[in-house]
């Protein structure tokens, strides 16, 4: 039987997190064998962690990581794992490793929105970009630029519309960029 740290857990964890002490191994399950007891050893607030906590992660890469920081710096909470797991498109069996080692705390004033498909600015008919709640001006030069070219990101929306960044910010979350239409080529700028 290993040894114990002789640390009371709490301090055990923050020295397994900053990598001063080495993590727990967790058996993996054999084919036809029982499934093993998983104890997380260590647990983050998935709203408040850092790049360093979610590379612990097993195969958080640091592309996702950099990405949910980014996120969460943008003001992006999450509320559950599911969102989580459905944002990141993680496999089933990644998802159950993760999932005993995140915590979901809200923080902050504002209220949990209820969860919506995201939009689809590259997609979407005309009549379903009503749920932005844009001025008809603005709906009119998203849907002329689209035809143009499909948007790549929330930056290029942005630079391409001339929107104010707190629009921008409230997009987050609420729209995406699925397939971008093929259009011509632009000029570049000069």
């Amino acid at each position: 039987m290993p040894q114990r740290h002789w640390l009371d857990p709490l301090a055990r964890q923050v020295l397994q997190a900053t990598g001063q002490l080495p993590r727990p191994v967790v058996a993996t399950p054999q084919p036809g064998g029982p499934e093993p007891a998983a104890a997380p050893g260590w647990t983050m607030d998935v709203n408040r962690a850092s790049r360093e906590q979610w590379c612990q992660l097993p195969g958080c890469d640091a592309d996702k990581a950099d990405l949910l920081v980014r996120l969460q710096q943008g003001g992006v909470q999450f509320s559950c794992a599911d969102d989580l797991f459905r944002l990141l498109d993680l496999p089933e069996d990644l998802a159950a490793l993760w999932h005993p080692h995140l915590i979901f705390h809200w923080h902050g004033d504002a209220p949990l929105q209820p969860v919506e498909a995201p939009l689809d600015l590259n997609r979407a008919a005309a009549g379903e970009l009503q749920r932005l709640q844009w001025p008809d001006d603005r709906l009119q030069r998203l849907l002329r630029e689209r035809r143009r070219q499909g948007f790549q990101n929330l930056a290029d929306l942005q630079e391409r519309l001339c929107l104010p960044a707190s629009t921008v910010e409230s997009l987050i979350g609420r729209v995406c960029f699925g397939t971008r239409r093929a259009g011509p080529s632009l000029p570049p700028h000069t």
